[in-house]
């Protein structure tokens, strides 16, 4: 099953306090890859004020020359494709997500 998340500091606090012990290292390795994609350290915990250590330029681009991401992952960020009548977001749903991805 997939969850939502409103931005990627929800899911990398998700992926950093998993508690699952089945899906932690997965978790773990998925907080990793984002924080080495996104350029910030994944040796510092992230905290709730989403203020993150970032890496110099060179550390960063090193860590992202030495990620390699198994089983390849989808993030999909937003499926919104307009407003409804009553002004609510209106998006894809898995089952057209799916087609669409085929």
């Amino acid at each position: 099953t997939s969850k939502e998340f409103t931005d990627v500091h929800c899911l990398i606090m998700h992926a950093f306090n998993a508690q699952n012990p089945d899906l932690r290292i997965d978790h773990l390795g998925l907080h990793k890859a984002l924080c080495s994609l996104m350029g910030w350290s994944y040796m510092k915990q992230p905290e709730n004020s989403k203020i993150y250590q970032s890496l110099s330029a060179e550390d960063a681009a090193a860590n992202r020359d030495d990620l390699v991401i198994w089983p390849p992952l989808v993030i999909i960020q937003n499926t919104n494709t307009g407003r409804r009548k009553d002004g609510r977001m209106d998006g894809m749903g898995n089952k057209e997500m799916d087609i669409k991805l085929k």
